[in-house]
């Protein structure tokens, strides 16, 4: 179950972003603020309960692991929004085109920043699990960089012309954004994934002890 958390979370959240892009076309109405909203909520309430659990049971995430849900969360929702959003407008997901969704991706992002304020005091703190974890992350980020890119360069070379022709510079420029935030998105589940082992482990060796 601690393994599956980290993978059920990030899916939710890239559902979510697309669930909104999906609501503001269907209704021409922005939904980028109930995402904002609803990311600085989960921040707070996510927050109220570590710090219960620090004070009963011990077993709350620590520092590190805490800035990592938080950027998952608000990584996910703007990747699950870009990409939907890509999809359903193509080249017209544009500011000057007056276009909702754009404007919504970049509440969202405004969302995240916000709700990163709520843990600024974790940002400075590490513990001895922190550097390993991190540096597995990053491993696995820059590893599915280089495959998502390589997927594309392969694409762009081989496609048929009227395939690569769908491919606008805007929209290809978007689809290199999307690329790069999953990659970081893949780093920060390794690094939640890699947490949830560590604190299995550690639950598996109190209950062996005498």
């Amino acid at each position: 179950m601690l393994l599956l958390k980290p993978a059920a979370f990030l899916l939710a959240c890239l559902a979510v972003g697309a669930g909104l892009a999906i609501v503001s076309f269907a209704t021409h109405v922005s939904t980028g603020w109930a995402g904002a909203i609803a990311l600085a909520a989960w921040a707070f309430i996510a927050r109220r309960r570590w710090m219960l659990l620090e004070a009963t049971s011990g077993l709350e995430p620590g520092a590190p692991e805490r800035i990592l849900w938080l950027r998952t969360a608000g990584n996910a929702l703007i990747v699950g929004h870009v990409a939907a959003s890509v999809l359903l407008v193509g080249d017209a997901l544009r500011l000057g085109n007056e276009n909702t969704l754009a404007i919504d991706s970049w509440t969202i992002a405004l969302g995240q920043l916000a709700a990163a304020l709520l843990f600024r005091r974790d940002e400075k703190e590490r513990d001895e699990r922190h550097a390993a974890i991190a540096a597995g992350g990053v491993r696995a980020g820059y590893t599915a960089l280089i495959v998502l890119f390589i997927v594309l360069i392969g694409w762009l070379a081989y496609a048929p012309p009227p395939q690569r022709s769908a491919l606008s510079h805007f929209v290809l420029a978007n689809l290199m954004l999307v690329l790069i935030l999953a990659s970081y998105g893949v780093m920060l589940l390794r690094q939640l994934i890699d947490y949830a082992i560590d604190t299995r482990q550690a639950l598996a060796g109190e209950r062996l002890a005498p």
